[in-house]
């Protein structure tokens, strides 16, 4: 029994398996993470994945309006019938015929209550038809290369060819945000209408009740397709970010919110930022094809988004040269690059430019052998001058 047991765990070591676990639990399928300060997608799932992105599609909705609104401040009237067409299951922030309103109020209730009943009607004011408002969303996504990108309605109602991915939606958002309009409204905690007739609480309130202090803006989503979905952007320590998340389970209450916090909660209190190279630094030192030694040094400071138990000492700067330091090369010209590594993976990368042009000159071997002609010269035709004195001697005696 001993025997066949010692042979079933050898044969269990054998077999090639791999866990691989992220370092948290979240319900969300698709994910991004962006790190707005440096740029860098620093966790994904699925991000480029097909999805149903519901009301985040809202941003869209607001972003044209605004971009094409010269007065945010002006005043409408709702008139009779106009939200007749729209699905009842859509929820609306309650807008009736007659009400005056702004095309702030309107924005306020698009990306803050998620009224489906505002975002058509921005639709209607600004392009006189929702079927042409989204044309020109669909322009806007075309022109901020929204590759898997493609609306149908201004609500987020579930479509057949309607859907986007959680990467284009980041792009989408990260747009937006340098809108000073867009960003000041999916900022705001609560918002009362003009009228005063209505309260719309926005994600940043949610967020808030739920421990994100540190959650700056967004906006939600929800169809039983797209699932919960949100996204986001936020600010700890220094530095920003911008998360999407789509398809968590829309059984669970605010679960959107909760895979948010735990995503930003990991990276908050376990990343930073780490000084691992400054300019000027040593990397390597080649030589020329003359036997000249070239120093190659960091171009510039190098500060890398790390886990916290990553040491400098952890790191290995690896400079890859590509081309032999010939005559060909000129100063300026990239001679290789140099990466710095964490085990096997390359945590950055970077060229490297020759600093020196390479000016012909004789090697040194080629010196010595000179010499030793040279040398070899002189004395044979000190040899020679030598023999031609004893001869004029010989026939002087002769």
């Amino acid at each position: 029994m001993k025997k066949v047991f010692r042979l079933l765990l050898i044969l269990l070591l054998l077999i090639p398996f791999q866990i691989k676990a992220d370092a948290f639990e979240i319900d969300s399928q698709k994910v991004i993470l962006l790190n707005l300060t440096n740029n860098e997608t620093i966790y994904e799932k699925g991000k480029d994945d097909i999805i149903k992105v519901a009301s985040m599609q809202k941003v869209m909705t607001a972003l044209v309006a605004i971009e094409n609104l010269d007065n945010l401040d002006e005043k409408i009237v709702i008139p009779y019938g106009m939200f007749s067409s729209l699905d009842s299951d859509l929820a609306v922030a309650g807008f009736y015929a007659g009400e005056n309103l702004t095309y702030n109020d309107l924005l306020y209730a698009t990306l803050l209550k998620s009224g489906a009943d505002a975002a058509y009607a921005l639709g209607i004011y600004v392009a006189g038809s929702e079927e042409e408002y989204v044309k020109m969303m669909n322009e806007k996504a075309k022109s901020l290369g929204l590759k898997n990108t493609v609306f149908k309605n201004t609500t987020g109602l579930d479509a057949e060819g309607q859907y986007s991915t959680v990467s284009d939606i980041a792009i989408l958002f990260k747009y937006a945000l340098n809108n000073k309009d867009f960003k000041r409204i999916v900022s705001t905690d609560n918002y009362t209408t003009t009228d005063g007739e209505y309260l719309f609480h926005g994600p940043v309130d949610a967020a808030k009740k739920r421990g994100m202090d540190y959650f700056l803006g967004g906006k939600t989503g929800y169809t039983e397709e797209a699932g919960l979905c949100l996204v986001s952007y936020a600010s700890a320590k220094g530095i920003d970010y911008l998360l999407v998340t789509a398809g968590a389970d829309y059984h669970k209450n605010y679960q959107n919110f909760y895979d948010q916090k735990t995503i930003y909660d990991y990276y908050i209190n376990n990343y930073s930022f780490t000084d691992v190279i400054k300019k000027g630094k040593i990397i390597d030192k080649v030589k020329t094809i003359y036997d000249e030694q070239v120093i190659i040094k960091a171009p510039r400071n190098v500060k890398l988004y790390l886990n916290n138990s990553i040491f400098i000492r952890d790191l290995d700067i690896v400079f890859k040269q590509e081309k032999e330091l010939d005559r060909t090369i000129k100063k300026g010209d990239k001679i290789g690059k140099y990466e710095i590594k964490y085990k096997d993976t390359v945590l950055y990368e970077e060229d490297i430019l020759s600093p020196i042009t390479v000016n012909f000159r004789i090697k040194k071997e080629y010196v010595l052998v000179l010499l030793i002609i040279l040398l070899s010269i002189l004395i044979h035709l000190s040899f020679r001058k030598a023999s031609r004195k004893r001869r004029r001697k010989l026939r002087k005696k002769l």
